[in-house]
């Protein structure tokens, strides 16, 4: 079983406001990630990173750089871990634990409700047998009822709404009077393949509460590449730049591959060199987003790489955050509908294989 752990306002309570008098919010890759919680009290709504307010407080929307949180959230990383090493890390507020043993997810679950009272923290739980299910399972049922056994999984699922899925698809899915995720497994294959392709069965994993990429325990923090100039065949002495250049390509590759292969992306990229002097020097480069491209780490190197006659270098890339496009994040609500141009007849509700036919046809129309 596996058990999804997250911290309320866990960044608004940690970040260090320009003016206390005013009221934040703040994002992430111009999403709303956590804002002050008196904007709750005025009936907003929900809040969007481009929206106007007028209060009685000015209020400031502020980026957010991840990064900056990691080390504060090592502390429920350990606390955690008394109870199993299977840790995976979502986001600096929130992260997985796998559990062999029912007693001990339990103990954990009821330990956890105690921590976040001492710590005056506002968290969520939810337990499930994948972390899709585990997940929604937090969001979507109360304190007390939010264990999602193997036997409860369908029925649960059929019940949460499609719209808590940020999916590319969902229109379309709602068009065709889909309500719930759990309808989604329910579909034929073959009739998702023909609507939407490869994605088809992606959308009928989901449907089942599977995961789109497996539990994996915290891989190791750093990643390296190291090339030592002085053993390099052909050489054996320190490299100019330019000499260096297929190496820096060769290591910057090798980095984004072990990234990739994990599912992640990093946030900072370190350099540490020796010159012919054998004087030890290091420099590092945050990125403007987190990366897995090879080109992005050349560049970096190439902005922060001494002008001189390298002996030995080591690269390596850290504060790593799950890769995006494999990560659905369900704090954030999809847009909503949009309202249809026609008017359509009412009193008619076409069966749900004609709906695919005729979103076929149109779907074949606009090619």
């Amino acid at each position: 079983m596996i058990i999804y752990c997250g911290l309320r306002h866990f960044y608004i309570h940690r970040f260090v406001p320009p003016r206390p008098d005013a009221f934040y919010i703040l994002t992430h890759k111009k999403d709303v990630w956590d804002f002050s919680p008196r904007l709750k009290l005025y009936s907003l709504g929900q809040i969007k990173a481009n929206g106007v307010y007028h209060l009685e407080k000015p209020v400031f929307t502020i980026p957010l750089r991840l990064s900056d949180f990691w080390p504060l959230a090592q502390k429920w990383h350990a606390f955690s871990r008394r109870y199993t090493e299977a840790l995976e890390p979502e986001y600096p507020h929130s992260w997985y634990l796998q559990f062999k043993r029912l007693e001990i997810l339990k103990q954990f679950s009821s330990d956890f409700v105690e921590k976040l009272k001492e710590e005056k923290e506002g968290g969520i739980w939810g337990a499930g047998t994948s972390k899709l299910v585990a997940k929604l399972a937090a969001h979507n049922l109360p304190s007390g009822a939010n264990f999602v056994g193997a036997e409860q999984t369908k029925e649960f699922l059929i019940q949460v709404p499609l719209r808590r899925l940020p999916l590319p698809e969902l229109e379309r899915l709602e068009k065709l009077g889909l309500k719930t995720i759990g309808e989604l497994a329910d579909l034929p294959l073959a009739e998702l393949t023909a609507q939407f392709g490869k994605r088809g069965a992606i959308l009928q994993r989901l449907g089942r509460g599977e995961d789109l990429l497996p539990f994996q325990t915290q891989p190791i923090p750093d990643f390296r590449w190291e090339l030592d100039c002085t053993t390099l065949e052909g050489f054996y002495r320190p490299l100019t730049p330019a000499e260096l250049d297929p190496y820096l390509q060769q290591g910057s590759q090798e980095l984004a591959a072990a990234l990739k292969k994990h599912n992640k992306v990093a946030n900072l990229l370190k350099l540490e060199v020796l010159s012919t002097q054998e004087d030890p020097w290091q420099a590092q480069r945050f990125f403007k987003q987190p990366s897995s491209d090879p080109q992005v780490f050349r560049q970096a190197l190439q902005s922060i790489i001494p002008q001189k006659p390298l002996a030995h270098i080591v690269l390596s890339v850290s504060e790593l955050e799950t890769a995006p496009q494999t990560q659905l994040n369900l704090f954030l609500e999809p847009p909503a509908p949009k309202v249809p141009q026609k008017h359509a007849q009412l009193g008619v509700k076409l069966p749900r294989r004609e709906q695919f036919l005729i979103l076929w046809k149109v779907h074949l129309q606009s090619e």
